[in-house]
């Protein structure tokens, strides 16, 4: 019996934080998943493309799989992100995640492998995850079309869920949500809810953005659950400038701002993408429309 019998809304996605000799800073990993459980998230992944599974190490990211589970104790669903760089990764992940508790999985195909070879992954995660399954289907890594995702939703009871992210998205969430209905319990969207709206009349029933922000997204999906489209759409419209910004630099930023990172160290940063103090500046600017939206922790001085 899983402990939570529907995953829905708003899943904030925990950036990896690392400390000054570039391993995983746990206090502030943690302190992540805290924060999602004190804002009005609905739950919590890690690690997935936000949370660079990529960069990671096996160890190191399995290290991390318990404390976290710990740390969050049952008050939001955890899904533990186990897309990896070949299919015996990811079954290791999977494994590891079913020994260790975790609430649900996400994957989705190695890059560089094929349609078949995707569709083979998520049998198998089936043979070692009792638990339910996301299937993410991403542009990057090997999307599966609509046809193949509901052979592999008959194939694979645990298979509940769909974060569907090809582009353009909304118009391939109606169509998972046409093809599939009330096979699957929840679509997820992708885009860091740039699309949030969009998604929700197509069909979507969640939303899995990096977490920085996901507490007024969360505000978002209520007040549309609610049946106030008015309201929702506006406060979506506040955030969008922020969303639209998104990158590991602005992620970690926020995150300092808002008191829950302390180190906003990057393993792999862009120096394109760094912000500089004009960024900076406009950033504190935009998050004035949006100041009096977040679920507690308030943006602190630049």
């Amino acid at each position: 019996m899983t402990r939570f019998d529907h995953l829905k809304g708003v899943f904030g996605l925990l950036p990896t934080p690392y400390a000054e000799d570039h391993e995983i800073h746990t206090a502030d990993l943690l302190a992540a998943a805290e924060f999602c459980c004190e804002t009005g998230q609905h739950g919590i992944v890690w690690p997935v493309m936000v949370g660079e599974f990529y960069l990671l190490g096996e160890s190191e990211r399995l290290r991390h799989l318990e404390p976290l589970l710990e740390k969050v104790n049952g008050r939001l669903p955890v899904v533990f992100g186990c897309s990896g760089t070949s299919v015996p990764q990811v079954l290791l992940f999977a494994r590891e995640a079913q020994k260790a508790g975790a609430d649900a999985i996400i994957a989705m195909p190695p890059a560089g492998t094929t349609q078949d070879v995707g569709m083979d992954m998520f049998r198998r995660l089936g043979e070692v995850f009792e638990g339910p399954i996301i299937l993410q289907n991403a542009s990057d890594y090997v999307p599966l079309s609509a046809e193949q995702v509901a052979s592999v939703v008959d194939d694979v009871p645990q298979i509940t869920y769909v974060k569907e992210e090809r582009p353009p998205g909304p118009r391939h969430i109606g169509e998972i949500h046409q093809l599939l209905g009330d096979k699957i319990k929840t679509i997820f969207g992708g885009v860091g809810g740039r699309l949030l709206p969009e998604e929700l009349v197509r069909g979507a029933g969640g939303c899995m953005p990096a977490c920085q922000v996901a507490d007024v997204l969360a505000k978002v999906m209520e007040q549309w659950w609610a049946g106030d489209e008015p309201a929702a759409r506006d406060l979506h419209q506040r955030l969008l400038p922020i969303l639209i910004r998104e990158r590991q630099s602005l992620m970690r930023y926020i995150l300092r701002r808002r008191g829950v990172f302390t180190s906003t160290v990057q393993r792999a940063p862009s120096a394109a993408f760094e912000l500089d103090a004009d960024d900076k500046r406009e950033i504190s600017i935009l998050i004035e429309a949006i100041r009096n939206d977040v679920g507690g922790y308030p943006f602190g001085p630049e």
